[in-house]
Formats: structure tokens, C-alpha cells, sequence
């Protein structure tokens, strides 16, 4: 897929499910996975505020805000960007108050270090493979030294050569990946690993979700990448 068909093709189906989703991800929801999802989310805005930052935490694909409002109301500035128009139509629904703009994770519509955190639950799993490495630029081109990053996916452990293989996902096609693939990835792009979580699947034939957290480390400062080096 050419990068704009790959655009095209995710808007347009959440913008086709968009309430669908949304009452699926607000009223079908599991307590174990949320609990554990909060967890991971949790570390991740004690990490940004304990950072000092003025800047807003970026939701990078946020859906129709679920977590972008778990965020503000825990107490940690959050935005949010989604492909899909109809998804921000909801989430401004919901959260009138919060800032909510149409984007693209290719190309994000933000100064370069000028968000205190990036936040990416589950939004990569759309992104061709072959375009991740123009995503994961784009994040550390507008996150602040030293901000955390907290990325959700849906895993595999049987992934090929590359770390990935592609998922028949219900909304859009995806893709799986290995943790220690995707890791690997943002090594590239100056993230060093925090920590990581495996949530084990919901159901027979669901793949196990995953987590990865990490910090933008500036590649010119060896002391800092040192001293936060797992």
C-alpha cells in the first residue's frame, strides 16, 4: 500500500465504526485489562509530571478520548490527534473542553520538543510496517529531552524475521508485533526502554496486548542515555 492509501484506508474505517468502537471501548470493557492498561498509563503521567514540564502530553491516535480524559483527570495535561474525523467528533463530544484535532502520526502538527510526553495506545497497529520509521521520527521530533513515551500494541510471539505479521483486525487491517522487535525500532530513534507489561489475550484466538515505556534520550548526551538504561 502506497502511504496514502494506507492513510485513507484506517480513516476511513473508524469513520465508518466510530460509534460502534466507542460503545464498544466504553461500555464493553474488560476490568482486567483496564486495570492493568491504567497501571501502565499511570507510571507513564507520574513520569511526565515528575518531568516538570509545562508542555501538554500528546494522545497520538486517541480514538474517541477514553484515555486522553483518564489523563486531565488524573491530573497530567493531555491533547489529542485521530485520523479519523468522526472519532474526534466524539471525543469533543464527551470532552467539549479538551483539545481534539483530525491528524495524521506521519505527520504531527506540533513544534519540534514541544510535548512533554507522547502517549500511543495502540494507534501504531494501523501503520504499514514499512511507514513505522516516519511515525517513530515524528514522535521524537516533537517530544521534549528526556519525555516518556508509553506505546500499546497487540503482540505476537511468533512474529518472522521482521518482528511483525499481519492481523485481520475487526476495524482496520493491523499488524502484530514483537516487543522486543518494536524496542529494537525505537532504539533507533534515541527511545531507551523503562519497562515494559504482557497482557494475556481476552479470549481464545485474541492475540495478548502489550506495552512498552520508555524516554527520549538525546543522542549528544551519553550521560543521560546512562543513567536511564535499563
Amino acid at each position: 500500500m502506497r502511504e496514502h492509501e494506507a492513510v485513507e484506508r484506517t480513516r476511513r474505517d473508524y469513520d465508518d465504526v466510530a460509534e460502534l468502537y466507542d460503545d464498544l471501548v466504553r461500555r464493553g470493557r474488560d476490568d482486567v485489562i483496564d486495570a492493568l492498561s491504567a497501571a501502565m498509563i499511570n507510571a507513564f503521567a507520574r513520569l511526565v509530571r515528575a518531568g516538570g514540564s509545562d508542555s501538554a502530553v500528546l494522545d497520538a491516535g486517541c480514538g474517541s478520548g477514553q484515555w486522553t480524559d483518564h489523563l486531565d483527570r488524573d491530573g497530567t495535561r493531555a491533547y489529542g490527534i485521530d485520523l479519523s474525523p468522526a472519532m474526534v467528533t466524539i471525543a469533543r463530544r464527551y470532552r467539549p473542553d479538551l483539545r481534539f484535532e483530525v491528524g495524521s502520526l506521519l505527520q504531527l502538527d506540533a513544534p519540534d520538543r514541544s510535548v512533554a510526553g507522547v502517549f500511543a495506545h495502540f494507534s501504531l497497529i494501523h501503520t504499514p510496517p514499512d511507514l513505522l520509521p516516519d511515525v517513530l521520527g515524528e514522535f521524537a521530533r516533537v517530544i521534549e529531552p528526556g519525555g516518556p513515551l508509553l506505546i500499546g500494541v497487540q503482540i505476537t510471539d511468533s512474529a518472522g524475521d521482521d518482528g511483525w505479521i499481519p492481523y485481520d483486525h475487526k476495524a482496520s487491517p493491523a499488524f502484530l508485533w514483537s516487543l522486543d522487535a518494536l524496542a529494537g525500532r525505537l532504539r533507533a530513534h534515541d527511545f531507551a526502554e523503562l519497562g515494559r507489561m504482557r497482557i494475556a489475550a481476552p479470549s481464545p484466538g485474541k492475540p495478548p496486548g502489550g506495552y512498552l515505556l520508555l524516554r527520549h534520550v538525546d543522542g549528544a548526551d551519553p550521560a543521560r542515555s546512562a543513567r536511564i538504561e535499563p
